[in-house]
């Protein structure tokens, strides 16, 4: 990748204005941009309002696995965002499921799962059969005779996301299944995220570390499906049909949401925002433009404003 110029502050009227003529399609992520925890960033709602207005396009992508689709239209509505549809909603746990049947696994199969109960309720949506997950005997304390631990020959694949509920049992129990038939069931990872913001300032775990911990107890490589995998953003162009030449991406982690634009080439390699919102911080970006190494390229931002309320707060 060519290396950008230093990123461009909106911090004007002038430039806001620019931005928004620049592109047609946005897509979003949650956390730390649309909000922090369970607290709705200040003008969010007026922002999306204002796209509407302006015929601009948008959905919303995000690694967080542990909630569908629908649980994210709840939560929506309960922040007092209205009217947002399943298929302006792009979860890891839904990108999974695309990618088994893009794979060729038949509706109706068995598929093992450490996680929550968003890659569960995804998979039972499209047609599968989820095992292990939310199942209660998982929670129990570590015993070698747990029935679950007898590896079910009918699962035909392994996801696994992020999970509050990490434990020895549920390694133990996916491992069985990743080590199976000489490791030939695919493994699914929904993202490699090491952490994420969360409620009173604390910086929480993400369900990378969860995927890449069975990636090194199994000694295997996962297919990844969330940001900033090449595949998660050819799942979202085929099923939105943007035009990625017009598209811009809006997240608050370099590594993820900034790398996904920018591996994605949307606008041409100039489609990133990057908000101060959440994950990065000032001197974060700081220490990314005057030291960079070698593999830093794909984390430059082209834009980056201090959030979405001072987006809105410029255009308005």
């Amino acid at each position: 990748m060519t290396r950008k110029a230093n990123p461009s502050q909106i911090n004007s009227k002038n430039d806001a204005s620019l931005l928004l003529d620049l592109f047609d399609n946005f897509l979003i992520d949650c956390d730390g941009v649309v909000w922090l925890a369970e607290t709705l960033i200040p003008k969010v709602t007026q922002f999306l309002q204002l796209l509407e207005q302006h015929n601009k396009q948008f959905a919303f992508v995000t690694n967080n696995s542990s909630k569908s689709r629908q649980s994210y239209i709840e939560k929506f509505e309960s922040l007092g965002i209205h009217g947002i549809s399943k298929d302006r909603i792009y979860t890891t746990g839904y990108s999974a499921v695309l990618e088994l049947q893009k794979m060729g696994i038949p509706l109706g199969s068995k598929i093992w799962v450490l996680g929550d109960a968003g890659i569960e309720d995804e998979l039972a949506d499209e047609g599968y059969v989820p095992l292990g997950g939310s199942n209660p005997l998982l929670d129990q304390s570590w015993n070698p005779k747990n029935p679950l631990l007898k590896v079910d020959p009918e699962v035909k694949a392994v996801i696994a996301g992020s999970t509050n509920e990490f434990n020895f049992l549920r390694i133990a129990t996916t491992l069985q299944y990743l080590m199976y038939d000489n490791k030939r069931i695919p493994y699914i990872g929904t993202n490699g995220d090491r952490n994420y913001p969360g409620p009173e300032g604390l910086t929480l775990p993400a369900g990378g570390s969860m995927v890449e911990y069975m990636s090194y107890c199994s000694g295997r490589n996962y297919i990844d499906v969330g940001k900033p995998s090449k595949t998660f953003a050819d799942i979202i162009f085929y099923d939105t049909g943007f035009d990625r030449a017009k598209t811009i991406m809006i997240g608050d982690t370099l590594s993820s949401d900034i790398k996904f634009g920018n591996d994605a080439n949307l606008g041409n390699g100039h489609g990133t925002l990057l908000v101060l919102s959440g994950v990065t911080t000032v001197p974060e970006l700081k220490e990314l433009i005057t030291h960079p190494t070698g593999d830093d390229d794909s984390l430059v931002p082209q834009f980056y404003v201090d959030s979405l309320t001072k987006l809105y707060e410029l255009l308005e």
